[in-house]
């Protein structure tokens, strides 16, 4: 199925009644699927603003990181007293997720713009439109490609910056960075490819730059700056990972900026400029040009504080002489002030875009009117300060600033969990006044809701691939959450709660940034009754948050959280919600822990497991930080255990468990409290009936391990089935492993079986219900098994959540939850929404 593309407009910072009621219905966002099997760009959100062009009227700004619908470049107006799209450009055989737009480079009505694997494209402006009008030859294929290997190294660069002025066009190909490289791979040195227009109005390649002394892995190309004017052209060109090479060592990151001059018709270099950046200084990894004045971003200066030097030019050879260095006025290691600059007239932009505590990234402003060799400017310096409706950190705010004609973009490229948005500056006399916030609609799959869709006998429901399992409801990522619009915003874990008074049920939904409480008793017609956010003042979880109830409360933990601590919430609170969605705050909140990776609830003795824990308060080794839960709103601290030699660590770290009052076929340990723990290598199996006192049972160890994640018992607690989620990855099998434990004997826990599944998907989360397995396989989506006969399983019914995605991997289908009396099943997957989905009867004669 093919889907015609969002349209592009400028959100406003709070929504307005009819965005509230389309959440409210999760009314449609149309974006296009290339077909499956496309290769997906990483978990990165679309980046708005990593490249832009400014001018009097327009504003050109690139997102070339979508994750449904093609990269684009957004083309800005003014009108009705502020920016507003005037048109939005794609490649002629735009595909999603294609990296269209990885950078843009303007000259005269000639805009340039790079794309992911190629090619280079043209446009040419036609009073106020933009038109594509080719590519540049021998573009195609060479493109910046995302597929990082084990090092990192992200493969060929070609585009990554573009720099153009007159008739040339400069392309950076920075190449990688020698810690990035397998240890047998050569680096490779930067270099520039030239591309020129001829009288007829032709581009051409035109030859390579490469400096006389690279080395490899020195990034040249990484920073461009060009200007014709008539003193004759000036390529500036930053390798901020040059180096001095030793016979033993590589050598430490200094930084280098060159100079090439254009004779007639040729580029000559003509040295570097006159620099002391010291160790790990990363000179030139910013550049900003206007006229005779240059400023260089050296972020890595002084420790990490970081620097930018102003150079003026003088002299009919073009020579750059250093007229002043200017420091943070506030300072502090790791600001990686320089990592963005800019230039309008007399002022000098300059970001510094780490965090800082609840910071998220600074911009300065200075006067750089003042003598050469006054050390610091004379002028006076002004901090930025925006006007920011929402802000977390990690948004690095200053990661690219982009000034000129009397108009400065700052991006903030982590803003909306990677998304990207752009506050924009205009000159008003001596002053600067702020325009705002410009952002793009949520990158999102289109929202299936009001009536259920079967899987018939063609195996699909819209996009997605499926068999035995109908769609009752699709909700996208970005319609789940109060207040803006959740750009970027990545599903998680889930579970399930059924008001013991009035039979609704709720699908309690994990979002990296909080969590979302969506009434599904209508599977058909879900409800976002309320957004509960994140612990104030923690950054967004980077993926990870667990949630599980006990006695009508819902208990919320978060990883790389910072202090989140957990989060209780009566969910009583639901029924009486007049306007949903409302914003929510929590009920208590439990501060004895910080990051923690699950949470693991016995519902039968009112104790809560938390695993995983790091980062602050009392981690328990990573193992059980076991909480009493049976005053809900008075969560108490009861005890640790950590397995002593299991984990990677040998520190009992649990990945996740199960904990239940024990009534399996092991008679010695009826009515004891038994957790069975993932963790990490081995199984472990503890008595915590008393939680002073836990003993540990037995650990059991299976062939070929990967990575031990996650289990389920069987209802009569003889069984317990369990997942690797590495393996596939690592190649040890091909295709889902789960391991089938007889627990007969709890202190001698026998592998009775291995089952592999039909698909080569990592597994994740499952859960049994009667004689049924739900796992969440990742991007092979809900698989159903028939375990019946617990030592055969059978394959039955699958639902692909992510249909252009497939092989192992950590995206897609997260979680699931299958005990709903209804028979709905809430499946998250990580990029695309929520699911729920209903498993056919195949006693069921239509």
């Amino acid at each position: 199925m093919h889907r015609k593309p969002v349209s592009v407009s400028r959100l406003p910072a709070s929504r307005t009644a009819a965005s509230r009621a389309m959440i409210l219905a999760f009314g449609l966002l149309a974006v296009t699927l290339s077909a499956p099997g496309a290769s997906p760009l990483a978990a990165q959100s679309g980046s708005f603003g990593v490249s832009a062009e400014v001018s009097v009227d327009e504003l050109i700004i690139a997102e070339p990181n979508n994750y449904f619908r093609p990269g684009q470049v957004h083309v800005y107006r003014r009108g009705g007293g502020g920016w507003v799209v005037g048109q939005v450009l794609e490649a002629p055989n735009a595909e999603r997720a294609d990296g269209f737009g990885t950078a843009v480079a303007r000259t005269e009505n000639t805009l340039f713009v790079s794309q992911k694997n190629g090619p280079v494209h043209r446009f040419q402006r036609s009073g106020d439109r933009w038109n594509h009008v080719g590519v540049l030859p021998g573009t195609d294929g060479l493109g910046f490609d995302p597929g990082c290997n084990q090092y990192g190294y992200c493969g060929i660069d070609f585009g990554l910056t573009l720099a153009a002025s007159g008739p040339w066009l400069l392309i950076g190909e920075p190449g990688p960075s020698p810690e990035s490289l397998n240890p047998e791979d050569e680096a490779m040195a930067g270099r520039i490819h030239l591309f020129w227009q001829n009288a007829a109005g032709q581009w051409a390649a035109a030859g390579t730059l490469s400096p006389s002394d690279g080395v490899p892995g020195d990034g040249f190309g990484s920073a461009i700056a060009v200007d014709l004017s008539p003193e004759g052209g000036i390529a500036l060109v930053g390798a901020p990972r040059w180096h001095i090479p030793t016979p033993d060592s590589p050598g430490e990151p200094l930084g280098r900026v060159y100079r090439f001059q254009l004779d007639g018709q040729a580029w000559r270099e003509a040295g570097a400029l006159p620099a002391s950046p010291g160790s790990n200084a990363g000179f030139g990894s910013a550049l900003a040009l206007s006229e005779d004045r240059l400023v260089v971003g050296s972020p890595g200066a002084d420790d990490g504080v970081g620097t930018a030097v102003l150079y003026r030019r003088s002299g009919a050879d073009g020579g750059w002489s250093q007229a002043f260095t200017i420091s943070p006025p506030d300072g502090e290691r790791g600001d990686l002030f320089g990592s963005a600059v800019g230039l309008d007239g007399n002022d000098i932009w300059v970001g510094a875009p780490t965090d800082r505590g609840e910071e998220t990234g600074r911009v300065y402003r200075f006067d750089g009117a003042t003598a050469p060799g006054a050390t610091p400017p004379a002028g006076p310096s002004q901090r930025i300060q925006f006007q920011e409706p929402e802000t977390v950190t990690r948004d690095r705010l200053g990661a690219r600033i982009v000034a000129g004609s009397g108009v400065a973009l700052v991006t903030a490229t982590g803003m909306h969990h990677q998304a990207g948005a752009v506050f924009v500056h205009r000159r008003n006399g001596d002053t600067w006044q702020d325009e705002g916030m410009l952002v793009t609609p949520p990158d999102a799959l289109q929202a299936m809701v009001g009536s259920e869709e079967i899987c018939g006998e063609e195996g699909q429901v819209g996009v997605f691939d499926c068999e035995g399992v109908d769609l009752l409801a699709f909700v996208s990522t970005s319609l789940l959450r109060d207040g803006h619009w959740a750009r970027g915003v990545r599903m998680n874990d889930n579970w399930g709660w059924t008001d013991p008074e009035t039979g609704r049920e709720y699908a309690l939904i994990g979002r990296n940034d909080g969590t979302s409480f969506v009434d599904v008793t209508n599977p058909s017609n879900p409800v976002l009754v309320g957004d509960l956010p994140k612990t104030p003042n923690t950054p967004p979880s980077q993926l990870w948050r667990d949630i599980k109830t006990y006695d009508s409360h819902a208990f919320i933990v978060a990883d790389g959280a910072g202090n989140h601590g957990m989060q209780v919430f009566d969910l009583r609170r639901l029924r009486s919600v007049q306007d949903a969605p409302a914003l929510f705050q929590p009920d208590a909140h439990y501060p004895n822990v910080a990051s923690v990776h699950n949470i693991v609830i016995n519902e039968d003795s009112g104790f809560a497991y938390l695993v995983g824990s790091r980062g602050g308060g009392e981690t328990c080794g990573g193992g059980l930080h076991m909480v009493d839960i049976r005053t809900p709103l008075s969560p108490t601290f009861a005890g640790c255990f950590a397995h002593e030699g299991t984990g990677r660590q040998g520190t009992g770290s649990t990945h996740d468990a199960q904990c239940v009052i024990y009534q399996g076929p092991d008679e010695r340990y009826h009515g004891q409290e038994i957790c069975l723990g993932a963790n990490e290598n081995l199984l472990s199996i503890a008595d915590v009936t008393d939680k002073s006192n836990p003993v540990p049972l037995a650990t059991a160890a299976y062939p070929n391990p990967g990575y031990l994640h996650q289990g389920w018992l069987t209802e009569d607690q003889r069984y317990y089935f369990m997942d690797d989620e590495a393996d596939v990855i690592q190649g040890t099998v091909k295709t889902t492993r789960t391991m089938i434990w007889d627990l007969q004997d709890l202190e001698d826990p026998v592998l009775a079986n291995e089952f592999m599944g039909s698909m080569p998907a990592s597994a994740h989360n499952l859960y049994i219900k009667d004689d049924l397995m739900y796992q969440a396989n990742y991007r092979h989506g809900l698989h159903i098994l028939d375990v019946s006969d617990p030592l055969n399983p059978l394959e039955l019914a699958h639902f692909d959540t992510a249909p252009y995605l497939s092989g192992p991997g950590f995206s897609a289908a997260w979680s699931n939850y299958p005990f709903f009396e209804s028979g709905s099943i809430v499946v998250t997957s990580v990029q695309e929404g929520f699911f729920l989905l209903r498993k056919q009867d195949p006693d069921l004669v239509f």
